[in-house]
Parts: structure tokens; C-alpha cells; sequence
């Protein structure tokens, strides 16, 4: 159960220094632990200087829990800051509470904060999840605390966003009781990137990561028959999708025609995302997994590989296009009727004012785990399971597509 904070915050606040930063930030790329580094990036050398952490192309991996994962841990995320952004740690502390925290802060001097999500009470993880989450504490006053947290993800229990917060003191003690991981981090000029050194030195990294993919993709695939090993999986994906995300937003910046070979892909690790969570949530109902899901991860990395090896050439590919729109069908009227009330249901919304060509993404409320709440209603409804294989991304674009795919796991007609 989730404890209660006395006085906790619960909307952020509006910062002339740090909102303006918020906004330029290309968070939805950037993980938990990277937000705080690029915003004190894009504090000292100004807005995309962040994007840099999205340079090199690298793959490792660690067990966790008797399991593998691409999750990174806070010591790598330090030395990509420090490596790439021109940051440089100058004071480091471990588990310190809110007091101590408190008085580290010195004036103009923002110190990078890791702490249990689970204990934030800005976070929607707050009572839910346990994970190390970072942020920053940009200024503390013996009755309240300024927080900077630029962390943007759609989750179970509501959606997290870029804001400012600023917390009563004795608030602040409360959330950060389990002991925080704290960092004082100086900013200087960050190191100019040589872009076609860059592009080689990646297309190399992806060329020697292979058979360590095989190895992890081997690992993941043997454990996606358990919760767990479902759950690590949604985790990576997230985290891959990320990855590759924020290096194509920095090849967007510095070599346009280089990013051409990544155009596409993004959509399609979304499908796989979808795809993955799903097989999550019906694995927790005691349902199969569905084991083919390492398959489509492989491929999509295989397609990345290569995406990053042809960069290291005079030209790079096109690559593919996004997926095409599906046709404009809503199936039979019980289809319909099922759909049109799941989406109304989940979303609050009049189903009968949807058209069959109102995109998804678009709808108020809509994101990933709302979508998911529609298949399940849909299925139970209609008393079908449509095939995970079927969960594409043009079966996901609008109300007409998401109907012709419940029509098709019909057979036509009910």
C-alpha cells in the first residue's frame, strides 16, 4: 500500500530557469537515470546539447535477479555524462537521507538525486513500483525543496511528465527515508564529437556486438515463459526503444542524411512494445506467453545493426517506410459495437461520436496501457483472443483497423 506524505505535492510548478529547459528536452528518448544528467547538460551548453548521450552505439548486459537485461545501472549512466556531455562528478554520497541531502545544496549548484520511485510522491510509481529514479534538487530552503524531474513515460498508474516541484521540507525528509544516492556534478564546455569518426566507431561496436545479442536474445527468448522474465523483457524493449530513439534524434541534428537509414523503425519498436506488454498482462492472468517475441526483437535489432553499419559508408540507406494505414473497415456491427464500447469505457469518451477513421494515438487519454485495457475488453466481450502476431502497427492506427483486426479474429462474423 502506498504510505501517505504529509503535504506532498501534487502538481508541479513553473521555473523560469529549469521550465524552459523542460520543454526543449527530448525526454520520451531518455531513461530515468539520463534526465538529470541532460538537464544539467542543456543548463550549462544550451537546448540538444543532451542529445550527445544518443552518439555512441554500445550493447551491454547484466544479470539481474537471475536474469539478463540491457538495464543500465546509475555507475554507467555517470560515466556516459562525464564521457559525453562534459560533466564531471565531484562529490559523491551514499545513502544519505532528506536532511543531508538538504544540506548539501548549495546555491547555483544542482545536485543529482537517485532514489526509490516507490517513495516519491511526484512519481505515479509512488505505492506501486520499486525503482531507482533520479532527479534533481535545484534549491533547498530550511521550509522547502525545489525538485526538477524530467522523466516522461506513460505507466499503470497515470502518466509521469517533465516538471518542477517544490516540496515542504519536511516532505521531502518523508520521500527520501530509504536513503537517496546523491551526486555533485560541475558542468564545463562539453567535447566536440567527430560525426563521421562516430558513425565508423558505431558501425564497428555493431559489427563486434553480435554475438553477444545472440547470447542475451538465446537467454531472454528461454525465459519468457515466466512473469518474470516477461516482465525484464518489457523493461529492455522500453529501454532499446529508447536507446535508439535518442540516437536517432542526434543523428537528425548532425547528419541528416545519415538518419535516413533509421526511418521507420521507431514505429515498429512501438508495435513490439505493445506486443510485449500484452503478452505481460495476459501471462499475469495465467495465460501463455508468447514466445515468439524474442524472435521479433531480433529482427528488429538485426535491422538496427545493420541501419548503424551502413552509416559507416559514402551513403546510408533509406531504410523502410513507416507501416501504411490499414483500410478504412469497422467489420460487422457486433465487432463494432464491442470496440466503439471498450474505447468509450477505458477512455471516458461517447463511443457513438467515434468515426472509423479517428487515429488511436490521438484520442483523449489514449496511450499504450490504455490500449491494452481495450483489447482486453474487447476480447472478453466478444470471446475471442486475437494472436500477438496480429497486433501490428496498422492494426493499431485508428478505430477502423482496430475493428477489421477483432473482425478478422471472428472469422467475419458473429
Amino acid at each position: 500500500m502506498s504510505h501517505h506524505v504529509p503535504n506532498a505535492p501534487d502538481r508541479p510548478s513553473t521555473d523560469p530557469v529549469w521550465t524552459p529547459i523542460l520543454t526543449g528536452l527530448h525526454a520520451t528518448a531518455l531513461d530515468c537515470l539520463q534526465t538529470s544528467f541532460a538537464l544539467l547538460a542543456d543548463h550549462a551548453n544550451g537546448s540538444g546539447s543532451h542529445l550527445a548521450l544518443g552518439a555512441r552505439y554500445g550493447f551491454r548486459t547484466r544479470d539481474q535477479d537471475g536474469l539478463v537485461t540491457v538495464e543500465a545501472t546509475s555507475d554507467d549512466r555517470a560515466a556516459e555524462a562525464v564521457d559525453l556531455l562534459g560533466l564531471r562528478v565531484e562529490g559523491r554520497w551514499m545513502q544519505l537521507d532528506g536532511p543531508q541531502v538538504r544540506r548539501l545544496a548549495a546555491p547555483g549548484q544542482p545536485l543529482y538525486v537517485t532514489a526509490d520511485a516507490y517513495d516519491l510522491p511526484w512519481c505515479p510509481y509512488h505505492g506501486h513500483e520499486h525503482m531507482r529514479h533520479s532527479f534533481l534538487v535545484t534549491a533547498a530552503e530550511p521550509d522547502e525543496v525545489t525538485v526538477v524531474d524530467a522523466y516522461h513515460n506513460d505507466t499503470a498508474w497515470g502518466p509521469a511528465r517533465p516538471g518542477v516541484w517544490r516540496m515542504p521540507a519536511a516532505a521531502f525528509d518523508t520521500a527520501l527515508a530509504g536513503g537517496a544516492h546523491t551526486l555533485a556534478v560541475t558542468t564545463h564546455p562539453a567535447p566536440a564529437i567527430d560525426v563521421p569518426a562516430m558513425l565508423a566507431g558505431n558501425a564497428a561496436r555493431a559489427a563486434r556486438a553480435r554475438p553477444e545479442i545472440a547470447t542475451y536474445l538465446a537467454r531472454t527468448g528461454a525465459a519468457l515463459d515466466t512473469v518474470a522474465g516477461l516482465h525484464r523483457f518489457v523493461l529492455d524493449v522500453w529501454l532499446l526503444a529508447r536507446a535508439r530513439d535518442l540516437h536517432e534524434h542526434w543523428l537528425a541534428a548532425v547528419a541528416p542524411e545519415a538518419a535516413a537509414a533509421l526511418a521507420g523503425q521507431a514505429a515498429r519498436w512501438q508495435q513490439l512494445a505493445t506486443r510485449s506488454y500484452v503478452a505481460l498482462r495476459r501471462a499475469q492472468a495465467g495465460r501463455p506467453a508468447a514466445p515468439e517475441l524474442a524472435d521479433a526483437l531480433g529482427a528488429l535489432m538485426a535491422d538496427h545493426l545493420a541501419a548503424l553499419e551502413s552509416m559507416a559508408g559514402p551513403a546510408a540507406g533509406t531504410g523502410e517506410d513507416a507501416a501504411p494505414a490499414a483500410p478504412d473497415r469497422a467489420g460487422d456491427d457486433g465487432v463494432r459495437a464491442a470496440v466503439l464500447g471498450a474505447l468509450g469505457d477505458t477512455l471516458d469518451l461517447d463511443g457513438s461520436t467515434l468515426r472509423t477513421t479517428d487515429v488511436l494515438r490521438e484520442l483523449p487519454g489514449f496511450d499504450s496501457f490504455r490500449l491494452v485495457d481495450v483489447i482486453d475488453r474487447v476480447e472478453r466481450r466478444l470471446g475471442v483472443e486475437v494472436p500477438a502476431t496480429a497486433l501490428t502497427a496498422a492494426d493499431l492506427r485508428d478505430v477502423g483497423s482496430l475493428c477489421a483486426m477483432f473482425g478478422a479474429a471472428t472469422g467475419g462474423a458473429r
